[in-house]
């Protein structure tokens, strides 16, 4: 699957969005600092640019998954159809997602990571251990969720993909939380967006397929 086409034209697609806003704030930035003025004492004008390029690393870490989720949400149908083709040739086309629906599930998805995120930033500075472990369980679930629900979308009405996550929904927060731990990892996060709508299409296959033959 890593080596079709359209899917690794869809990787590097969305990776390069991403490093082009991660550019274009670095640039910013700079421009920005060269518009302060010159104090006198030097020591404070090294500490300001230190500490601007410290909290601009801190951001595109932060950040880094849920600004890959959002420009992936562009390309997640696209995935979606590259690994049923290539993995599933047997099973009836399916309706695919408009294309503002996947806009807006990565603008939700994006929000809400962010959100949780900074609302979990406390337990993961004073909690080292247990701080990220709960940051990927949860992100795991909101991740999983809104994955498999792209991926279903596709082929089911909503109340139908609703139904079939309540069923077997261990399964969709365990594929979450395994796009969550990849999300963490820097550079892996790039692509952690495209590699979650990967696994919930087979997620979501192999549920329906089960389905089928109960």
């Amino acid at each position: 699957m890593i080596s079709d086409r359209a899917f690794m034209g869809v990787v590097l697609k969305s990776v390069a969005l991403t490093l082009v806003l991660f550019v274009l704030l670095f640039v910013g930035l700079q421009m920005g600092l060269s518009q302060l003025p010159t104090l006198h004492w030097q020591w404070v004008n090294v500490a300001v640019d230190f500490l601007a390029s410290i909290g601009l690393a801190i951001a595109l870490f932060f950040l880094g998954a849920p600004v890959a989720a959002l420009f992936a949400s562009l390309f997640l149908d696209d995935i979606a159809e590259a690994v049923e083709r290539h993995d599933y040739p047997a099973d009836p086309p399916s309706r695919g997602v408009p294309f503002f629906t996947g806009l807006w599930a990565g603008l939700k998805l994006a929000f809400w990571v962010i959100l949780v995120d900074l609302l979990l930033l406390p337990v993961a500075v004073f909690l080292p251990i247990v701080g990220p472990l709960v940051t990927v369980m949860v992100n795991g679930w909101l991740l999983g969720r809104e994955y498999f629900e792209l991926a279903t979308l596709r082929h089911l009405p909503p109340d139908s993909a609703n139904r079939l996550r309540g069923k077997k929904w261990w399964r969709v927060w365990g594929g979450g939380i395994v796009i969550a731990t990849l999300a963490m990892i820097p550079g892996a996060s790039l692509v952690a967006p495209l590699f979650g709508a990967a696994l919930m299409v087979h997620v979501f296959k192999r549920m329906a397929h089960e389905e089928q033959a109960a």
